[in-house]
């Protein structure tokens, strides 16, 4: 396989990754806890109550992340079957779904978010309000991913070759083995520097309505956003 369709392998792969925003629970909480004026409970007993929906929210949050892991590595891995099918270069798939797997945890690692408010509607329907700052992908270096020259002008710089054709030229005298590895690393380094840039994110506002079912708090339609997500990877899948 030749290094320029890895190349854009991974370029596919790093936005469709990126596409899929995963909203993580923040570990220390600070909220405000309300309700509707028609809603009578007392102010100690509704502040009770909301962390029996704070621990369902972050139980069904992990859940929505894991699924849609599964999603994305399904995904990859039948993306990556079919780019190296009928070729012996079972390095490149592996190392492709190693950096791949390995983007999609650093996103979610440099993601914030911050439960703001929880609020109630009566003693089963409940509301959590979350501050989210997410990884925009049109901003930064990451837009540039689009170019294949770009890309690789962004590769070069980061391996201080003196530009791209000059990276390329260097790289026949090489197996395509340390090539494959050069490129694949020095792309993960690229996505990182953007993932630490502040400037990268875009902060948005994101409500999660509650209800409690046999006792226990869950996201309202969860399996449908999850089965949404799934959808998703297969539409793509199917049309490559």
């Amino acid at each position: 396989m030749k290094i320029k369709k890895l190349v854009m392998i991974v370029l596919v792969l790093v936005l469709v990754l990126l596409s899929v925003q995963m909203c993580g629970p923040e570990p220390k909480l600070d909220y405000n806890v309300t309700k509707s004026e028609s809603y009578k409970i007392s102010e100690k007993k509704m502040k009770k109550i909301s962390l029996e929906v704070k621990k369902g929210f972050e139980a069904d949050t992990e859940k929505y992340k894991s699924k849609t892991k599964e999603a994305a590595k399904s995904f990859l891995e039948n993306m990556v079957e079919k780019a190296t099918q009928g070729t012996d270069e079972s390095f490149a798939a592996e190392m492709l779904k190693q950096m791949a797997v390995s983007m999609m945890e650093k996103g979610i690692e440099h993601q914030q978010s911050k439960i703001e408010e929880i609020r109630f509607f009566n003693d089963t329907e409940a509301q959590v309000t979350q501050k989210v700052k997410i990884f925009d992908g049109s901003k930064g270096n990451i837009a540039k991913f689009q170019n294949e020259y770009e890309l690789l002008k962004l590769v070069a710089q980061k391996l201080k070759y003196k530009d791209a054709e000059d990276m390329m030229a260097q790289m026949e005298k090489m197996n395509k083995k340390e090539v494959f590895s050069k490129i694949m690393n020095a792309i993960s380094e690229i996505i990182e520097d953007e993932f630490k840039k502040e400037e990268n994110y875009i902060e948005m506002t994101v409500t999660s309505n509650m209800n409690k079912v046999n006792n226990t708090w869950h996201m309202k339609d969860l399996d449908e956003q999850i089965k949404a997500v799934e959808t998703i990877f297969s539409n793509l899948a199917n049309s490559m």
